[in-house]
This record gives structure tokens, C-alpha cells and sequence, in this order.
């Protein structure tokens, strides 16, 4: 694919893009790297592109390139320039989708179209790399030390802190390849990453963080050039091992999936499901090597939906559902949305079947895989989060439990507001379901701090959302304060029992205040438990899939439909 230029209007600021040749959207996940150099026409980018062997690398890995260029004397790493390069830059990253600057098309609901969707490129916020050459190499590290939010992991070829930057600095951890660098540079990023002792790898003294191996320091005394050689270098020992979650203030450093080494079966386009022959479907399959080595013993089974616009290999990156999956022997489904961009968890007539694609995709795991009927489970992350509860409102007897992450469903996203007619009419038949049997639906649901109903206030998404779960399973149902005054514990209405949870060895500052609620019958079982972590955004932190897991495991739905503890 040719380079593309592409000016932002909005900042005033240009740039140049390389996409990879291939499918635009795809069940496996895309990453971007920004080179930041000193040229600003053209032929610096052809030059950059063919020192570091870059096409082959954007075909091999499915990397998008983008080259911002710098304004006026180069790059304001020092912040003493008139032109604003800390600001820019997310505007640079964001502008990595598509090739023009006009604004995607969007639904009432401030959402994409499909169409839209369809058209553009989607890098995902979490695998965001930086390369800083001559001037930009400083630039980098600023941007490391000042703006660490949006990069996983920074590459700086000479590139040193200035005075300035290191006042500004936020100490947050940050992945960093330094070469012909100084002491004090590399000191603040050894700090800031926490590590250890000084070992040498080759040609690099690394330095790691003992908890979290993500967060390293590699250095090299020489000057370096840019070359394919090194590129790949970096990309092997950092780039392709680590990701940057919205799990705290400036992001937490988590490692990368390798796909090839995850086992996975892929099911691309796939007509074998009985609800439509016709109707092509795609999906991650992973079976755990015990299961392998004794496939007569029935295990569990957990689906996890995908957030709006993710894919499977997105949905398997945030969740790791699959790893406890191979550690506590059970098997892992990563289903792709039938439109490719996102669930039709509202059940809309002009959407997709995404229901009876579900229920016919846990049929067929039941039947060709050996998974315990009795023990099926549901997760799944944001508009996937809907999805798992969807399937479980309408199909309770396929369901032992679900353990959703970050739902901002029902109602409206941000403020108060009301429920939607689709919303009631889910909720209507899900009730009407029980008149056939009274089921119940075990819940762990994780919300973050800083998703945009915390705390948790009268008519908002999440006060619909539990309000309906307590009433499903028998649970004392309470008011909820209004959006001027919230209760205190910041998730609307107090449990009957609260625990504060730290449960993170690679974050020990992490943790979750859990509100547990109780039937008032069935032995008052602890049916529905309203968790949040704190200072997470909209992501899923290491710790929200294994707490989620432990919880769902205990329960079995029995053939009767009602609910057994394992």
C-alpha cells in the first residue's frame, strides 16, 4: 500500500500513514507504531521506511505505521516552542484508523455506523508504540515521562530528558529502549518502572521490575542506527510483549498475547452452526492441554463476548480467560459479533441474530467438545458485557452464572435518564421467562471508578442494570440516591456485606470494593455482587477475570433449572 498523507484540520498539524495490505477489519488484533523523525516531506519517510525494513514488518504483523510531522524548529520537547507537541500527539495517535480527516458518521446514540466501522482501521488504544529518531528521539522520551497514557512502550535512538520534562513528569511505569542516552535519563525511567539489577542481553543492559517483568529499562552506550535489524530487535524483546491498560491514572504496563502460542483453534467464516447454514460466523476455540490429554472428563465451559468494534484475538488479549482456562482445566470461547463491529445485545429487528448465533454456539460446544451442560458461563467486556447478559436473561437454563465487566447498559451512557422501549421489552420477557420457571442468575459484575456512572446514582445505566438482577434473584431491591447527593460507598446502594479486595501481584496498589447482596430466600444466597476497582477506566484489569472466575465456578445449573454450588 502507497504512504498516505493525511492533514488534521482541527490542530492544524499533518502527517503521513502506511497500512498494511490487507483486510481492513479482521478477527486479529492491529497495533500502530509512531515514528517520530526530524524530516517533514515525504522522501524522510521512504528514507525511515527502508533503513527499518518497515513494510515487510506492517505485512508480517499487522502494524500501521504513522510519521507526524514536526512544526517550525522541530520537535518542542522542552517545552519552550510556541507549538503544543504533548497535545498533538493524541490527536496523532487517534488519526491512525482511516486515511482522511473527516469526522466517522454516528448513529442517535453517538455511536458509529456499521458502515463507518467497516470503512476504517481499528489499532487498539492498548498496543501503541513510539520510535524517536534525532530530535524526536527526545521528543519520545518526553512524551514517555509526561504523556505515558497513550504508549506502551517507547524506543529513543539518542534521545535524552530535558530539565523541563523531568519537572513535569508524572513518574508513571514506562517500557523504554534507550541508546547513547544519559545517567539521568535512564535513572528516571529505572525508577520510574521500579526495577532491579543491571543484566546484560546482548548488546543491552536491561533492567526489569521484579513483579511485573513488562515494566524494563534497556540501554545501550553506542550510536545506533536505524535499521530492520533493530527494529526487530526492540520489537521482539518489547513491543510485541507488552500493552498499556486504562486500568489506573496514566495506564498500567501488561504483557502482550503471543497468538501463536496460545493454542487457539480459529473458526473463520465458519456455516456449521444449526440456527443458519448460510450465515457465516467466527470464533476462538482454546482447549486447555489437560482437557487434551483426558477428553472422556466433562469441564466448564466460558464465553466471552467482545466490547463494541473488538474481535476475538482483542477479546482474548483483555481477558486472559483462556490462560486460567489452561491452569484450572476448563475451555474458552472468544465469539466474533455476526456484523463484525459489535453485539445486537438490545435485540433491535433490523440487527443481526446475535442470540441465536450465541445459543447455537454453546450448543455445538456442548455437543462436539466435552463440556459439562451444567456448568456453561458467561462474560464479556462493555457492549459484550450486555451481550453475556442478554443471552443469560433469555436462555437462564443453558446459564450457570455470568461475570460481565463494565457495562454501560442500560439507559443512557453518561447521566441520568430513561430506559429505552427495547430495554423494558428485554427485561419484560426476560421476567416472562421465569413464569416458566423461577430461575436464578448468580452475578459478579465489575464496574471501574472512572467509567462515567462512579458513583453510582438514581436512573443511571447502572441502577437500571442491578435494580433488575436484585428483583430477578429474589434480593431486596432499595432506592438509589440521586445523581447530587450518592451513598458514599460510590456504588449507589451499600451490600449487605462489603469487603475491600487486593488481589494484584503485578499491581499491588489495585483493588476492589465489593458489595455482596443477598436473596431473602433459597438460604439467602450471595446472588448478585456489584464490584469496582478502583482508578480503572473502561478496560479490564488483570484481576477482574480471575475474581469473576472464582466466583461463577461455584455454581451449576441443574437439569431442573435450578441452581447447585460445585
Amino acid at each position: 500500500m502507497a504512504l498516505i498523507y493525511k492533514e488534521l484540520s482541527d490542530i492544524g498539524r499533518s502527517m503521513y500513514l502506511y497500512f498494511p495490505n490487507q483486510e481492513r477489519r479482521t478477527a486479529f488484533k492491529r497495533c500502530c507504531v509512531t515514528v517520530l523523525r526530524d524530516g517533514v516531506d515525504e522522501a524522510s519517510v521512504h528514507a525511515v521506511m527502508e533503513a527499518g525494513n518497515l513494510a515487510r514488518m506492517a505485512e508480517e504483523y499487522g502494524i500501521i505505521f504513522s510519521f507526524p510531522n514536526p512544526k517550525g524548529q522541530g520537535w518542542n520537547y522542552d517545552f519552550s516552542g510556541e507549538t503544543d507537541d504533548i497535545g498533538a500527539f493524541s490527536a496523532f495517535q487517534d488519526a491512525c484508523n482511516k486515511e482522511d480527516d473527516r469526522p466517522m458518521a454516528c448513529n442517535a446514540m453517538g455511536i458509529p455506523t456499521y458502515e463507518a466501522m467497516m470503512s476504517v482501521w481499528h489499532p487498539m488504544y492498548d498496543s501503541r508504540y513510539v520510535i524517536g529518531l534525532g530530535n524526536g528521539a527526545h521528543m519520545a522520551c518526553t512524551l514517555a515521562a509526561c504523556r505515558p497514557e497513550n504508549i506502551a512502550a517507547v524506543v529513543a535512538l539518542g534521545g535524552r530528558l530535558c530539565e523541563a520534562a523531568r519537572q513535569r513528569a508524572v513518574g508513571a511505569p514506562m517500557p523504554v529502549c534507550l541508546t547513547d542516552s544519559d545517567r539521568a535519563t535512564s535513572n528516571y525511567f529505572r525508577v520510574a518502572n521500579e526495577t532491579g539489577s543491571v543484566k546484560r542481553q546482548g548488546a543491552w543492559l536491561v533492567s526489569r521490575n521484579r513483579a511485573n517483568q513488562g515494566q524494563c529499562v534497556m540501554t545501550r552506550e553506542d550510536k545506533t542506527d536505524f535499521t530492520g535489524e533493530l527494529f526487530l530487535d526492540v520489537w521482539d524483546r518489547v513491543m510485541r510483549r507488552t500493552r498499556r491498560t486504562n486500568t489506573s491514572v496514566y495506564g498500567d504496563i501488561e504483557p502482550r498475547l503471543d497468538l501463536g502460542q496460545a493454542g487457539f483453534e480459529y473458526y473463520l467464516d465458519d456455516t456449521r452452526l444449526a440456527e443458519d447454514k448460510k450465515k457465516p460466523h467466527t470464533w476462538f476455540t482454546h482447549v486447555p492441554a489437560s482437557v487434551k490429554q483426558n477428553p472422556d472428563k466433562k469441564v466448564p465451559l466460558m464465553v466471552f463476548f467482545h466490547g463494541g468494534s473488538d474481535n476475538p484475538e482483542e477479546a482474548a488479549q483483555m481477558s486472559r480467560f483462556h490462560e486460567l482456562g489452561e491452569r484450572d482445566g476448563f475451555i474458552t470461547v472468544y465469539p466474533w459479533g455476526t456484523d463484525r463491529t459489535q453485539w445486537n445485545s438490545a435485540l433491535r429487528a433490523d440487527g443481526a441474530d446475535d442470540l441465536g448465533f450465541c445459543v447455537a454456539l454453546i450448543r455445538y460446544m456442548t455437543q462436539h467438545y466435552p463440556v459439562d451442560k451444567e456448568r456453561v458461563y458467561l462474560s464479556g467486556f462493555s457492549n459484550g458485557a450486555a451481550q453475556a447478559m442478554t443471552v443469560a436473561m433469555l436462555y437462564p437454563q443453558l446459564i450457570a452464572a455470568i461475570c460481565p465487566i463494565d457495562s454501560n447498559w442500560p439507559g443512557e451512557r453518561i447521566g441520568p435518564g430513561e430506559l429505552k422501549p427495547l430495554d423494558i421489552a428485554l427485561f419484560e420477557r426476560a421476567m416472562q421467562k421465569k413464569e416458566e420457571f423461577d430461575y436464578r442468575m448468580p452475578v459478579w459484575y465489575t464496574y471501574g471508578s472512572r467509567e462515567p456512572s462512579y458513583p453510582v446514582f438514581c436512573r443511571s445505566s447502572q441502577q437500571y442494570q442491578y435494580d433488575f438482577w436484585k428483583k430477578y434473584n429474589h434480593i431486596r431491591v432499595e432506592n438509589t440516591p440521586g445523581i447530587d447527593s450518592p451513598d458514599p460507598c460510590g456504588c449507589g446502594v451499600p451490600g449487605q456485606i462489603q469487603e475491600r479486595l487486593r488481589p494484584s501481584q503485578r499491581h499491588p496498589a489495585h483493588f476492589y470494593d465489593v458489595q455482596r447482596f443477598y436473596t431473602e430466600d433459597l438460604g439467602h444466597w450471595n446472588l448478585y455482587n456489584y464490584v469496582v476497582m478502583h482508578d480503572k477506566g473502561h478496560d479490564i484489569a488483570d484481576m477482574d477475570p480471575e475474581l469473576g472466575w472464582q466466583y461463577v465456578r461455584r455454581f451449576r445449573r441443574l437439569p431442573d433449572g435450578g441452581l447447585g454450588m460445585v
